[in-house]
């Protein structure tokens, strides 16, 4: 269960950090933030993109292929439950991020 919590939680990471950079990118091409505001807010956008992307994969390698885990119904169950506890959780707040995502006064 740990694994779908964990992977999940991950790629909702990722996935926001792409949202965000569409965002900023907006953001940037209508004049509401300047060029050094972009650069800034990418600088911690674009590497939590890549490292929830690639601890991702990583635990997915780690998982299916060195272990050999993730076979068996019970395994897939606890995976699902947990997967989507998380996703639940992250889709709940997803309309209140991205307006987050779109207000030039976002530092976070």
């Amino acid at each position: 269960m740990f694994v779908g919590l964990a992977t999940a939680d991950m790629f909702v990471r990722a996935w926001t950090g792409v949202l965000r950079f569409a965002a900023l990118l907006v953001l940037y091409f209508q004049g509401r933030i300047s060029g050094e505001v972009l650069f800034i807010r990418l600088n911690t956008t674009i590497p939590l993109i890549l490292l929830c992307g690639l601890t991702l994969t990583a635990v997915f390698l780690l998982y299916f292929r060195s272990y050999g885990l993730g076979h068996s119904e019970l395994e897939q169950l606890g995976y699902f439950l947990a997967a989507t506890a998380r996703t639940v959780v992250f889709l709940w707040g997803l309309n209140r991020r991205i307006e987050a995502m779109f207000d030039p006064r976002d530092n976070g």
